[in-house]
C-alpha cells in the first residue's frame, strides 16, 4: 500500500465524496495501447499490433481534465510498448494530490531505472500481474524467464519502502489453488496483492470459471482463509470485494447493475471512450456513452476488481476508504 500523507489522505476522501455527489467517475483506465508482448491464457489481448491508432499524450491528458477522475489507472496491453509513456504520466498528472496514477504491466520492461524516473514524474502505484508464484507465471504468459525477472526486480523496488508495488491476481479455476501461495509470495516481495475476478468475456471461455458446486466449495475456503488472515498478509482487496468475486462465480458469472460510463470508463488506445475493456465500442464523450450505452447497459458479465471497486454503495465506500486510510496514515511519509 503506498505511502501517503494525512493532507493527501483527506483530499483523496472529500475527492470521492465529491465525485460521487457529482455523478462523476471515480477511475479512468487509460488503454494507452493494446499491444502486449504477453499472450496470456486469460486474456483476449497479446501480440503487437501493426499500425495502431494511437492518441497522443496531450490526448489523454485532455480527457482526464475533462473527468476527473479520483484514480487515472495506464494500463494496455503493456504500456511500456509505448515510446512516449513517459509524456503520458506528465500530461495525466493535474497536480501533485490527484488523480492517483496507477501503472498497470506484465513487468517485463520494467526496472529499476524507469521506476525511478516514473516514480519522479508522478506515478503513485505499481501494479505488476502475477498469475502463478513459479515458474508456471511464464508459461501462462508465454514468457520465458518472466517470473525470475519479477523475483529479481520487484524486492529491489519495494526495498527503497515506497511501499508502492501492488501486484494483482486474477482468480480462475487454474489459479484457486495458488491463492494463499499467491499472497505469501507478495509478503516475500514485500509488496502488497490485488485480486480480480476472470471473466469470460474476454475470451468467451466459461471453463475458466469456477462455477460448478465443488469448484465453489473450494474457492469458498481459500477465500475464507484470506480474509481470516489477512493480516499476516499485505492484501488491498477488501473482504467485502472477496465476497463479491464469489457472488460473481456462484451466479454464473453475472452480478446485476453495472454501472461502466457512470462509476468507471475506459480510454482505447485511440483516445475515443469505451464503458469498460470487455465492450467494443467507441465514444467520443462520456455523455454520448452514457446516452447510448450506459442507459441501457444490462451486462453483468464481469467482475474485475475495477468494477467492484468503484460500484460500492456509498456505505462501503466510507467504510473501505477508512479502513485503507488508516492503514496509510500508519506509513505517512
Amino acid at each position: 500500500m503506498n505511502k501517503i500523507s494525512k493532507k493527501r489522505v483527506a483530499f483523496f476522501f472529500f475527492r470521492s465524496m465529491k465525485n460521487l455527489f457529482l455523478k462523476k467517475v471515480l477511475s479512468v483506465s487509460l488503454e494507452i495501447t493494446h499491444s502486449c508482448n504477453c499472450n496470456c491464457n486469460h486474456c483476449d489481448k497479446g501480440g503487437r499490433i501493426p499500425n495502431e491508432k494511437l492518441a497522443s499524450p496531450e490526448r489523454f491528458g485532455e480527457i482526464v481534465r475533462e473527468l476527473k477522475p479520483l484514480v487515472a489507472q495506464i494500463s494496455g496491453g503493456d504500456p511500456f510498448l509505448r515510446k512516449d509513456l513517459y509524456q503520458i504520466v506528465e500530461k495525466i498528472r493535474i497536480n501533485k494530490n490527484y488523480p492517483y496514477i496507477v501503472l498497470v504491466t506484465n513487468g517485463w520492461l520494467f526496472d529499476e531505472n524507469k521506476y525511478k524516473v516514473l516514480k519522479e514524474i508522478g506515478v503513485d502505484e505499481f501494479s505488476i500481474s502475477l498469475d502463478f508464484p513459479d515458474e508456471r507465471h511464464d508459461e501462462n504468459r508465454s514468457i520465458a524467464g518472466l517470473f525470475q525477472h519479477l523475483n529479481n526486480i520487484v524486492p529491489k523496488i519495494t526495498k527503497q519502502g515506497n511501499q508502492d508495488i501492488t501486484i494483482i491476481s486474477v482468480i480462475r479455476n487454474q489459479t484457486m489453488a495458488e491463492l494463499v501461495k499467491l499472497a505469501e509470495q507478495a509478503r516475500k516481495w514485500d509488496a502488497s496483492i490485488v485480486f480480480s475476478a476472470y471473466t469470460p468475456l474476454r475470451t468467451k471461455n466459461f471453463g475458466d470459471a469456477p462455477t460448478r458446486p465443488d469448484q465453489l466449495n473450494f474457492l469458498r475456503k481459500k477465500l475464507n482463509y484470506l480474509i481470516n488472515n489477512r493480516n499476516n498478509f499485505k492484501i488491498y482487496t477488501t473482504d467485502s470485494v472477496l465476497n463479491g468475486y464469489y457472488d460473481f462465480f456462484s451466479n454464473n458469472c453475472y452480478i446485476p447493475g453495472c454501472r461502466a460510463g457512470h462509476r468507471s470508463l475506459v480510454v482505447n488506445p485511440d483516445g475515443k471512450l469505451a464503458p469498460c475493456a470487455m465492450q467494443p465500442c467507441s465514444f467520443d464523450s462520456r455523455e454520448q456513452l452514457i446516452e447510448q450505452f450506459s442507459k441501457n447497459n444490462t451486462c453483468g458479465g464481469c467482475y474485475v476488481s475495477l468494477r467492484a471497486n468503484t460500484e460500492k454503495t456509498l456505505g462501503k465506500t466510507i467504510r473501505d476508504g477508512y479502513s485503507f486510510y488508516s492503514s496509510s496514515q500508519k506509513t505517512e511519509i
